[in-house]
């Protein structure tokens, strides 16, 4: 598989749940924003989150930051999706610290720094966040922004994998039949390339026609059975 094709778009988080302490009249504020957001009427979430935003809700600044990353409802200005990704990062919104490091990964509205991106995906990956672990996994596994590791890039895409994140499930897949960081495993690497398709990832094709190919009768066999022990019993414990 060329390298070069395994980039995920990623969406920007839009964080929709706020905390119990949140009144009652700001919650509702905040799912009128993401009911009209999904309808596609972008101004009037923006108009609903904005004042959230100001009043420090920090979901309603990532929201608020994401609109004017991308346009949605307002002129795109990536100068004022940082000013609020940054605000609601410093609130330790998870979600935010990743879209700041992917604004840096990616060069969006700011020089191109994969160092500073990886410090925000460290950090937005201490909250669990399945993205921010699959984009420090990557940045470890094509060694940008920090010291090449396939060892740390497997634990990182495992793990997101198995929070049933498709782009890691796909990416261990690949490391696993490629051998990179241990030997081939091209059994392994059907499992988990099977349990990406099932969550939409074409890429993972390549990978599962590759290790059936290298497969034995009796391994695929058993390469079936862990894959149903694993879709009937949660991917927890997947190997």
């Amino acid at each position: 598989m060329n390298k070069s094709g395994r980039f995920y778009a990623l969406t920007f988080a839009i964080y929709c749940v706020l905390s119990q302490s949140t009144v009652l009249a700001q919650e509702d504020r905040f799912d009128a924003g993401v009911a009209a957001n999904e309808r596609g009427h972008f101004a009037t979430a923006l108009r609903a989150w904005l004042p959230l935003a100001e009043e420090g809700v920090a979901e309603a600044q990532n929201n608020v930051g994401h609109m004017y990353e991308k346009g949605l409802g307002v002129a795109q200005n990536y100068a004022n999706a940082m000013q609020w990704y940054r605000r609601a990062a410093e609130q330790g919104l998870a979600e935010a610290q990743l879209n700041i490091g992917l604004l840096y990964y990616y060069g969006y509205g700011v020089a191109t720094n994969h160092r500073e991106a990886v410090s925000w995906f460290r950090e937005a990956s201490e909250g669990e966040l399945p993205e921010a672990e699959y984009m420090l996994a990557l940045a470890y596994e094509q060694g940008t922004g920090i010291e090449l590791d396939y060892r740390e890039a497997r634990r990182l895409f495992l793990k997101s994998a198995r929070a049933n994140y498709a782009p890691a499930q796909m990416m261990f897949a690949f490391m696993l039949q490629a051998g990179e960081g241990l030997d081939s495993d091209p059994l392994r690497a059907y499992v988990w390339g099977k349990i990406a398709e099932l969550n939409g990832s074409e890429e993972a094709i390549d990978v599962t026609s590759i290790s059936t190919i290298l497969l034995e009768d009796d391994e695929t066999i058993e390469a079936e059975s862990i894959l149903r022990r694993c879709l009937e019993e949660g991917l927890e414990n997947c190997p």
